[in-house]
């Protein structure tokens, strides 16, 4: 296997494990409690957050675990990959996220037990649902400012002169962060891979969340940027 090949699987894999743990545990938080409480609120961003430290863990040093678009788009933006791998990473990030969609899909639909396909459905699988107490100006705002805390922090995190051992630690716990702060605004994404796969698994229930994929996308990416160039600024 070629190592462009090894990279997108590589991060195929990293984000199927972001994807499945992280909207999973919503799911599953819904079916216990039958709402995402407070506390709730807690076990998810630690999930969204041991998630990634584990993919940086096992995949960092085949890819440096990007596991997000918006993050392949940042280094790529600052030209720490090359425009190359690009297209594999973010291609293997949306097949990987793709998949845990349906596998998510399959374990909570694999039976007739109502309250496991109500809790499925209510979450749409876990996606990110702008919460309707916020205008789409302030989701899209949340989005673009926890991206782009998000990727600044992956940047110090990673730069040559930081501790490497400390590194999935620090991103996992900024991530767990984000989602306590900003997950009861928009869901706190923060990755258009992350809501890409919920997104395209649960239009088998309604294809509402496919209307707010544009915020997923958009505040992201711009986040990405925005954290990628103020950390450079900075240094």
């Amino acid at each position: 296997m070629n190592q462009m090949r090894r990279a997108a699987l590589a991060e195929a894999y990293g984000t199927f494990l972001l994807t499945l743990i992280g909207p999973g545990t919503i799911t599953a938080v819904t079916f216990l409690d039958g709402t995402v409480t407070s506390a709730g609120l807690g076990f998810i961003g630690l999930a969204h957050g041991i998630a990634l430290l584990l993919a940086v863990y096992t995949i960092g040093r085949v890819t440096g675990a990007h596991i997000n678009p918006a993050v392949t788009i940042a280094h790529w933006a600052t030209r720490r990959i090359e425009t190359r791998k690009v297209a594999p990473y973010i291609l293997g990030q949306l097949a990987g996220a793709t998949i845990a969609g349906f596998v998510q899909l399959a374990l909570w639909t694999s039976s007739n037990n109502r309250g496991l396909v109500r809790a499925a459905q209510s979450t749409f699988l876990g996606n990110t649902i702008p919460s309707p107490q916020f205008g789409i100006g302030a989701v899209l705002l949340a989005e673009v400012i926890g991206t782009a805390i998000l990727v600044f922090t992956i940047f110090g995190a990673t730069n040559k002169a930081a501790d490497p051992s400390r590194a999935g630690v620090t991103i996992g716990f900024a991530l767990a962060a984000i989602v306590w702060m900003f997950g009861p605004i928009s869901g706190a994404s923060l990755n258009p891979a992350r809501t890409w796969g919920p997104t395209i698994a649960s239009a088998v229930f309604s294809i509402t969340p496919l209307d707010n994929l544009w915020i997923y996308i958009v505040g992201p990416v711009l986040g990405g940027l925005l954290g990628a160039f103020l950390y450079d600024a900075s240094r």
